[in-house]
């Protein structure tokens, strides 16, 4: 067994029973603790919410009795003023002893419940020997008193001192039993601490023997020899008389490692001469690394410039290709607009001719209708003549062609506003005439306008066709451009990317040559470091 398994062992045992002390005193004093508490946190309180009850009980029978005895109306209200403030007290007193608010054995709970049974009992023959007493009612007073409240008063004091007997006698047991358990853990832990003390004092013993044993000589003497050693002193001579000791290890260990220095120290050297060799290579190699990296930087640099100045002659015909193609567009749009207006126009035309023809057509019928009116106006003049024969006729006729000159006036009035209204007709008439000759002759003029109108939409939609035409082939131009720029920038990239490789590779040469370089210089200075260490060291 190991003097790591035995010291867990013996520590080990000697924790667990520490720890079966700690557990048991923990559980005792909680248990007293526990007692203690109920004892003067619950039986206690509910002694003392008892005791009072009873001095309240008490007091009361007193008073009441005073009630009785009292000789004037002074000595009874003092009286009856005790009563209510006796009352008053065993109520809050009540108020706090009640199963809701401390806890109550089964036993406790009944006796609780006989108080309260003859308290109810009481309270109302205390009223009536006060009520007698106000009635000086002396003989039912003193009988009431005698008769009835003392047996009750008696009996309330007994049940009150029957739940204090049972918390002291509650109170009696806890502290039995809390004596018991202290004395009891007592004994567990003069037991339990004599067996802790035994079982260390054991295991102090056997692991002392055995690391005598396993040191293969005293712990100074071995601490000496093993510091010769870290301090490279390999000459000191080392002897034990147990061979499975540490000291017989350490002598096998110090000739095996006089060996191994020895062979290091060869080692060393030859290490050192070829790291020197492989350092002065690897700077050449990554000279001519860092100067190919640099011209490759180069070719990259200017294969990026033109790639720049191929990417802007693309973005330019890319711009002149869309224009191009925005003017086609537009000339296409504007030559169908020009048809369009072109078609208008022809209508405009035709419309413009049949207005010249339905004006002319108005014209003469406006004539016409001059005639009508010359006619209408002769009619008018004839009937203002027969109207002013007829009027003479009745005239002469006296009394009896009156009405009939009547009738004459009328017609003749009538003849006189048709006249007028053909006046009027005539020279609205004369008017529209005038205005038709006006737009007759505007129209006449129109109608050349029109049709020289025609003519130039005609003349720009052929104009328009030929900007078409050569739009379209600017834009095949545009587009071979383009195509041969766009080859060409294709080609610029792929050449990029492959010379990127290339500098990309030449990088990763010259960082890897690098590299070499460090953990050459890094092996060298292992090697020197590696012969300062096995200098440390002395062998003979």
């Amino acid at each position: 067994m190991t003097i790591n398994s035995r010291l867990i062992i013996g520590f080990g045992t000697t924790l667990i029973m520490t720890v079966i002390i700690a557990v048991i005193a923990i559980n005792q004093v909680n248990f007293i603790d526990t007692t203690i508490s109920q004892i003067t946190d619950v039986n206690s309180v509910k002694q003392r919410y008892a005791i009072n009850f009873r001095g309240s009980v008490h007091d009361r029978a007193i008073a009441v009795r005073d009630v009785v005895l009292a000789r004037d109306e002074r000595e009874l209200n003092t009286a009856l003023d005790d009563i209510v403030e006796l009352d008053r007290f065993y109520q809050e007193s009540a108020k706090k002893l009640t199963p809701v608010k401390l806890p109550m054995s089964a036993q406790e709970k009944a006796l609780y419940e006989d108080i309260q049974r003859i308290e109810k009992k009481t309270l109302p023959l205390i009223a009536q020997v006060i009520q007698a007493k106000k009635s000086n009612d002396m003989i039912a007073a003193n009988a009431l008193l005698l008769d009835d409240a003392k047996p009750a008063f008696t009996e309330w004091l007994a049940a009150i001192n029957a739940f204090i007997n049972l918390e002291e006698k509650a109170n009696q047991v806890a502290t039995i039993d809390t004596r018991q358990v202290s004395g009891s853990f007592q004994n567990w832990m003069i037991a339990l601490t004599s067996a802790a003390i035994l079982i260390g004092l054991s295991v102090a013993y056997l692991i002392s023997r055995r690391i005598k044993n396993s040191v293969g000589a005293e712990p100074y003497a071995a601490a000496n020899v093993i510091a010769k050693i870290a301090k490279g002193d390999l000459t000191t001579p080392v002897s034990s008389h147990y061979p499975d000791s540490i000291m017989s290890s350490v002598e096998v260990m110090q000739k095996q490692i006089v060996t191994i220095v020895n062979s290091i120290i060869t080692s060393s050297s030859e290490l050192s001469q070829r790291s020197a060799t492989v350092a002065s290579g690897t700077n050449q190699s990554l000279i001519s690394a860092d100067n190919q990296l640099t011209y490759t930087n180069s070719t990259v640099s200017k294969l990026m410039e033109m790639n720049n100045s191929i990417n802007a002659i693309s973005d330019r015909v890319r711009e002149t290709e869309s224009n191009s193609n925005i003017t086609a567009e537009l000339s296409k749009k504007g030559q169908v607009a020009v048809q369009k207006v072109a078609t208008e126009i022809e209508k405009v035309s035709a419309t413009v001719k049949a207005t010249v023809e339905q004006v002319n057509q108005l014209e003469a019928r406006t004539h016409s209708i001059g005639d009508i009116v010359n006619v209408i106006r002769g009619i008018s003049e004839q009937t203002n003549l027969l109207a002013l024969n007829a009027a003479i006729e009745a005239a002469r006729a006296g009394e009896t062609g009156r009405g009939f000159a009547v009738v004459a006036d009328e017609v003749r009035n009538l003849a006189k506003r048709t006249g007028d209204a053909t006046a009027d007709i005539e020279t609205m008439i004369l008017q529209v005439q005038e205005e038709t000759k006006a737009s007759v002759q505007v129209m006449e003029a129109t109608v050349p306008q029109v049709e020289n109108g025609l003519a130039l939409t005609n003349e720009a939609s052929s104009l328009l066709n030929d900007i078409q035409q050569q739009s379209k082939d600017s834009l095949a131009k545009v587009l071979e451009v383009v195509a041969a720029t766009s080859q060409q920038v294709v080609t610029i990239s792929e050449i990029n990317h492959e010379i990127q490789k290339v500098a990309d590779m030449s990088k990763e040469t010259s960082l890897a040559l690098q590299t070499n370089a460090s953990e050459t210089l890094a092996l060298q200075q292992l090697s020197e470091t590696l012969k300062h260490d096995i200098n440390y060291f002395k062998v003979t």
